[in-house]
C-alpha cells in the first residue's frame, strides 16, 4: 500500500463503502512504518465517520495507550439525546467496542462492564457480554458464562459467541464447558450454533464429542458439522476484526 504520510495513509478508510475497507485497517493496525500512530492522532479531530474505527486501530496497536485519546471523542460525538438515552457512559453503547474502549487495559473494560451482564434490561445484559467477549481478559469469562443460563435467548447466543471471541483472544475457557453444553438443549437454533462453535475449541472438542449422543435431532446435526470444522460465522463487531 506504500509508504503512509500525510492524509494519502488514510485514504483508504475514509469511507464505510470502501471495498478495501477491512484490508486498509489491518494494514493500519500492523504496519511498522515510522509516524503511523502520529499520523493517525492527528487526523481524529477531523476524521468523520471512522474516527471511531481509528480509535480502534490504535487501541489495536497498543492496549495499554491512555484511554483519554477515545473517550474525549465519544462524549463529544454523543451529545445530545444519544448521551442522554445512556446515562453519559460510554460502557453501555454498542460503540464502546467500535472505539476500541473495550481493549484499552486502562479503561478498565472489564470492572466498568461486567456489572451489566447482571441488568434487569436484557438489551444491556446483551450489550454487555458482547463488549466483554471483546476484551481478551481471562477476568471477563465468569460473568459471560454466567449469561449463559440467561432467560433471553439472544443474550445466551451472544454469550456463547463472547467465549468463542475471548479464546480466539488467547483466554483458556475451560470454565465455560458446563453452561455451553447445556446451551446445546436449547431450542433455538441460534443458540446451540454458537455454543457447539464454541466447544469445537480443540480445548473442548472431547466434551463436545462426548456430548453428541445425547442431542436431539437438530442439535445433533450441528454438532455434527461442528465436529467436523463447519461452523456458524462470528458477526464482525468493526471492519478489521480477524
Amino acid at each position: 500500500m506504500g509508504e503512509l504520510s500525510g492524509d494519502g495513509a488514510l485514504a483508504g478508510i475514509r469511507g464505510w463503502d470502501s471495498p478495501d475497507l477491512s484490508a486498509h485497517v489491518r494494514h493500519l493496525i500492523d504496519s511498522n512504518e515510522r509516524g503511523v500512530e502520529e499520523i493517525i492522532l492527528g487526523t481524529l479531530a477531523e476524521a468523520g465517520p471512522v474516527r471511531p474505527l481509528l480509535c480502534r486501530v490504535l487501541a489495536e496497536r497498543d492496549p495499554n495507550r491512555d484511554p483519554h485519546y477515545a473517550l474525549r471523542h465519544f462524549y463529544t460525538e454523543t451529545d445530545g439525546p444519544v448521551r442522554k438515552w445512556l446515562g453519559q457512559e460510554v460502557y453501555r453503547s454498542p460503540w464502546v467496542w467500535l472505539y476500541g474502549i473495550t481493549r484499552l487495559h486502562n479503561a478498565n473494560p472489564v470492572e466498568r462492564i461486567a456489572p451489566d451482564a447482571t441488568n434487569w434490561f436484557a438489551a444491556r445484559r446483551q450489550i454487555a457480554v458482547i463488549a466483554l467477549g471483546d476484551t481478551a481478559n481471562p477476568a471477563a469469562l465468569p460473568p459471560v458464562i454466567g449469561r449463559l443460563r440467561d432467560q433471553k435467548w439472544w443474550v445466551r447466543t451472544q454469550a456463547a459467541a463472547a467465549i468463542r471471541r475471548l479464546a480466539r483472544s488467547g483466554v483458556p475457557i475451560g470454565s465455560a464447558s458446563d453452561g455451553l453444553l447445556r446451551c446445546l438443549h436449547h431450542d433455538r437454533q441460534e443458540v446451540i450454533e454458537q455454543a457447539a462453535a464454541a466447544l469445537a475449541q480443540p480445548s473442548l472438542r472431547d466434551r463436545l464429542l462426548w456430548s453428541r449422543a445425547t442431542l436431539m435431532p437438530l442439535a445433533g446435526a450441528i454438532v455434527d458439522n461442528a465436529l467436523d470444522g463447519v461452523v456458524a460465522p462470528l458477526t464482525p463487531l468493526w471492519p478489521g476484526e480477524a
